[in-house]
């Protein structure tokens, strides 16, 4: 409560507290409780209040704290008059707003630093692949609005988990990563499509379990992929063959097996920890661990065997001629004994640890692509172990 020259007479111990007054001390003659910038204020409501006093004035403005800094306040004031409706006192009640200030400008930034990203993001139900939120972006580039697009499974706009168990294998494999970056392709509401790489990340939050994904149109990038790729037939940053060469080359060592009733491994390899050396060391340093993978597994096989580059950190090997299965394991267990000596990156010695699957083509038993994702699979089971390991399925 103050008295009309706005002189206090009585404040409860919550304003006190709110602006860092003991006892009795708020009440002396030099305290000015009105942030300084805020004073004309004062003599707004007061104007306000002389020509109707009993309505009350609901106002946003700043008190200035013992120490110095405003605090951000909602003034509820109402005047007290006399028999002659003269003023005798203002009756304020004072709400402290700097809690929330800060939660709006908060959620303020977060929105806008979501809303003006140049990838699109989403927060995916892990089980169902419910489509729970997601940016400005990720629903405009589809064609939808944003409550079309939340009443969507993942499977309608990523059609190669269309299948319960493919989006089952796919979500936990993120889960034994915690965080999966892949290539797809995404699908536009009128059923046109356009490749992204999504970099995918496991969240618990509130005791349930989410998919944040962060997902980047690389529609451009793939076509000068594709370009350099036509003319090279070489991945651009390891040299290595391209999957179009695979494919050419996997008709030619199955021709072979079969004709010589030989075996052929599929060893598929995948660093461990490499988005930690990439956010560690930076993309330069990682693109140099990944030449130098590249280079070591060359440097296992013959010129009749295949080195490739799967996408990301994953390499491929295919490996033909082999007589029995101890042959292939003598040989994998030399690839991953590439991986006991240390890089040596940029002047650091940087110890880089591999998942090794392998699979077996012993004789019309299955086709490549098969082979390529058992060997996928014996590569996860592979990562359940300490260290550099083999799994062979």
């Amino acid at each position: 409560m103050s008295f009309p020259n706005g002189k206090l007479e009585y404040v409860n111990p919550a304003l006190n507290n709110m602006l860092g007054y003991e006892n009795e001390l708020i009440y002396a003659d030099d305290v000015i409780i009105t942030f300084l910038d805020d004073i004309h204020i004062n003599e707004i409501i007061r104007d306000r209040l002389k020509q109707e006093p009993l309505t009350p004035i609901q106002i946003e403005k700043r008190y200035k704290h013992k120490l110095g800094h405003p605090i951000y306040v909602q003034l509820n004031i109402v005047a007290q008059v006399d028999a002659s409706g003269a003023v005798v006192r203002y009756i304020s009640q004072l709400i402290d707003l700097t809690a929330i200030k800060k939660s709006d400008a908060a959620e303020i930034l977060l929105n806008h630093l979501v809303n003006q990203s140049n990838d699109a993001i989403y927060v995916i139900e892990p089980n169902f692949g419910q489509i729970l939120n997601c940016n400005r972006l990720a629903y405009q580039r589809l064609g939808y609005t944003k409550d079309e697009l939340l009443k969507l499974n993942i499977a309608d706009i990523q059609p190669n988990l269309l299948l319960k168990e493919q989006r089952k294998e796919h979500f936990d494999k993120i889960k034994v990563k915690g965080n999966l970056i892949v290539e797809s392709i995404h699908k536009r509401k009128d059923s046109t499509d356009f490749p992204v790489e999504g970099n995918i990340s496991f969240i618990e939050y509130n005791e349930a379990n989410y998919l944040l994904a962060i997902v980047r149109d690389i529609s451009r990038r793939k076509k000068r992929e594709r370009e350099a790729l036509a003319a090279a037939n070489l991945d651009p940053l390891t040299k290595l063959p391209n999957r179009r060469i695979l494919e050419e080359k996997l008709d030619e060592i199955f021709a072979k097996a079969e004709k010589r009733k030989t075996l052929v491994a599929f060893m598929y390899i995948d660093l461990d920890n490499f988005k930690q050396i990439n956010d560690n060391h930076g993309h330069t340093f990682g693109d140099e661990i990944l030449v130098g993978t590249a280079n070591r597994l060359k440097h296992c096989v013959r010129k009749s065997d295949i080195v490739t580059r799967m996408g990301g950190d994953e390499f491929l090997v295919v490996m033909s001629g082999f007589e029995n299965r101890t042959l292939i394991e003598s040989t994998a267990s030399k690839l991953r004994d590439e991986f006991c000596s240390p890089f040596n990156i940029q002047s650091q010695i940087v110890n880089v640890e591999a998942s090794i699957g392998v699979s077996i083509y012993t004789g019309k038993n299955t086709d490549a692509y098969t082979l390529i994702q058992l060997a996928d699979e014996a590569m996860y089971q592979a990562k359940k172990q300490q260290g550099t390991s083999l799994y062979f399925i």
